[in-house]
């Protein structure tokens, strides 16, 4: 009894914890703008975040407002929202939601006669009482949209117009707008040329289709072209495409990690994943790059208009992999890098298995990250108000964790459910884990001082992990080494002896002054974050 009220008691603080900006494949957070003394921004994405109109018949579109500063909702909030299609408008209606949270179920139809495209979308739901005009969203009411949204793979715009918060009497003074892209995957049926023949793929695009696919044999190299505006880089949160690629296929089935560029750039480890669980005849390679990295290789490319990718395998990388046994008789295989790299970004791969050792599709769990002192900085528990846990229909996540420095951590995991079943109680694992050997992607730190175009991309990180090392380890070092050896030589009598006392006072005050400036400065502390 005293253990169901644990659990009870810890996962009722993780549901009042408001996890931070969306991060799935399938929307995105606008910039915040000012909302009295708030800074206030909405997130919009799809769930699931790999929503296929050809495959699913419905998805949910899930847009927060919320305080960015803060990032906690802000409540009782009347929403406008338009969708398009470039400058199609597809779909255009009020809602109300008191806690801040909206969530729409979309019904995709295609086929629609109109000229006015937005006159086929039909919306069904509870009227709010005291906005008319409006429907209602709540734990007891989602509203419905039918009609040509999110029918077909390609990019959609989410425009939202704050009419009212914090009273559902009371408008704002003027609308707060925002808007927000969702990319719908689309499907293309390629393949890999060997001097054996032609073995097919699957390739998932989140934004326009890839092109110029080719397969290099001699170095088992992937490469293909998507256009991409470099320009408009640090508006995009995340590009993403996954290759679906037969288990048969020989060049790569001893391989579980790799490398990759972008424009003849290197790339991060962590934008290269590889998912052998989800499909029991291929395996998914994701390659995702998200917002900030795109910032800094914007500053680096010379063709403005277009993305070249190049991946092949990783000789050099060390990936672990460790069974975790939950007391129902359920497991987790959990796999990661240990390289610290200057992303500061670990790409964990999490397969759960039931008692019977299947794969356990549509299992949910929680988990969170302490660091050695049991101080706990990241928290996921899903994202789906009405059901907690994070859903894994295949059975096999993977997910970036922050790690904000090198270190031993522990990830608590909860099994909170599977499919539509809560398990009572939820049952705990944890998994120590120890993140320490150094990326290949650290190393342009280490080339800060020489040459200039690194200096944009590494020297925030050089900054916050070398520098505090160097101070700490080498300065000290330096002063009890070599200072007391230069003042105990006996055997060097000379008419410079005095000079020479003089210049090692000099030097002294230096070192001193140069110790009152060391200790005075703060070691930033390391921010905690959500993937």
């Amino acid at each position: 009894m005293i253990k169901l009220l644990i659990f009870a008691a810890f996962f009722a603080v993780l549901l009042s914890v408001n996890l931070a900006y969306a991060q799935h494949h399938g929307g995105s957070a606008a910039p915040p703008v000012s909302f009295g003394d708030k800074q206030v921004t909405i997130s919009a994405a799809l769930d699931p975040a790999d929503f296929n109109p050809s495959k699913d018949s419905t998805a949910k579109l899930n847009v927060r407002f919320f305080d960015s500063k803060s990032n906690t909702n802000i409540e009782k909030v009347t929403y406008r929202v338009q969708i398009l299609s470039g400058e199609t408008l597809l779909a255009a209606q009020m809602f109300y939601d008191s806690d801040g949270e909206l969530t729409v179920k979309i019904q995709p139809k295609s086929g629609c006669a109109e000229k006015e495209v937005w006159r086929c979308t039909k919306y069904e739901g509870d009227k709010d009482p005291i906005v008319p005009s409006a429907l209602t969203s709540s734990a007891t009411s989602t509203p419905i949209m039918k009609g040509p949204v999110f029918d077909k793979p390609g990019p959609y715009t989410v425009k939202v117009a704050i009419i009212g918060a914090t009273n559902p009497k009371t408008q704002t003074t003027e609308d707060i707008e925002f808007e927000t892209t969702i990319n719908i995957a689309q499907e293309q049926q390629l393949s890999l040329a060997t001097t054996t023949g032609k073995t097919p793929v699957t390739v998932r695009t989140f934004q326009d289709e890839i092109t110029n696919f080719q397969f290099t044999e001699s170095t088992n190299t992937i490469s293909f072209e998507m256009p991409f505006h470099w320009e408009h880089a640090q508006h995009t949160p995340m590009i993403r495409t996954d290759i679906e690629i037969p288990k048969s296929f020989a060049n790569f089935q001893n391989v579980n990690s790799f490398k990759g560029t972008v424009n003849g750039i290197p790339i991060f480890s962590k934008d290269l994943s590889l998912d052998t669980y989800s499909n029991k005849d291929t395996n998914v390679l994701h390659f995702v790059i998200t917002g900030e990295e795109l910032k800094m290789l914007a500053k680096k490319v010379t063709d403005k208009h277009t993305m070249v990718v190049q991946i092949m395998p990783d000789a050099s990388a060390v990936l672990k992999s460790t069974d975790v046994k939950f007391s129902n008789g359920y497991k987790a295989t959990i796999s990661y890098d240990p390289r610290y790299g200057s992303s500061k970004d670990v790409s964990f791969t999490m397969a759960f298995f039931d008692s019977s050792g299947a794969l356990a599709k549509d299992i949910r769990y929680a988990y969170s990250v302490q660091d050695y002192k049991g101080k706990e900085f990241i928290v996921n528990t899903g994202k789906n108000g009405d059901i907690l846990g994070i859903p894994v229909p295949s059975g096999a996540d993977s997910r970036l964790i922050t790690i904000p420095s090198k270190g031993a951590y522990t990830l608590q995991m909860y099994l909170i459910g599977r499919g539509l079943v809560d398990f009572d109680p939820y049952v705990p694992a944890s998994l120590k884990f120890n993140i320490s050997d150094v990326s290949p992607d650290t190393k342009p730190d280490t080339k800060s001082d020489t040459k200039p175009d690194t200096k944009s991309d590494t020297k925030p990180d050089t900054k916050s992990d070398t520098k505090p090392d160097t101070k700490s380890d080498t300065k000290p070092d330096t002063k009890s080494d070599t200072k007391p050896d230069t003042k105990s030589d006996k055997d060097k009598k000379t008419d410079k002896k005095d000079t020479k006392k003089k210049d090692t006072k000099k030097k002294d005050t230096k070192k001193k002054d140069t110790k009152k400036k060391t200790t005075t400065k703060t070691v930033k502390k390391p921010t905690s974050s959500t993937k």
